[in-house]
């Protein structure tokens, strides 16, 4: 339960830049299905090419499909890796200093009182 309410003010802090949090977890996912697809279509890659060796001809038009398919795999998991990870970058960089100066704010908002009877160290 702890957990739970950890995530929870963590998405709350993220306050305007929820939209672009939830397009990351969405581009997360994506990439992990990428990851996922990329040995699949390998092996059929693999399983084409063996089977032309044990005597099944393996025309060229049937093998190209596959490495095109792989290949795009390759570079959307690539391209979507780089993009994910600087604007999750980005986003953190600009919450931080966005909660920052939120306690900033709150820290001078109190009364002369506490800061009197509170010390730092």
């Amino acid at each position: 339960m702890r957990l739970l309410r950890v995530y929870g003010r963590a998405i709350r802090l993220l306050g305007p830049d929820a939209r672009l949090g939830a397009l990351l977890a969405l581009g997360n996912i994506a990439l992990a299905g990428a990851q996922f697809a990329e040995p699949i279509l390998f092996g059929r890659i693999i399983n084409a090419l063996a089977g032309s060796q044990a005597g099944a001809e393996t025309s060229l038009t049937a093998l190209v499909p596959l490495l095109a398919i792989w290949a795009g795999f390759g570079l959307f998991s690539i391209v979507a890796g780089v993009l994910v990870s600087l604007h999750a970058d980005r986003l953190s960089h600009r919450r931080r200093l966005g909660v920052l100066a939120d306690y900033f704010e709150h820290v001078l908002q109190l009364p002369l009182s506490f800061h009197g009877e509170t010390h730092s160290g």
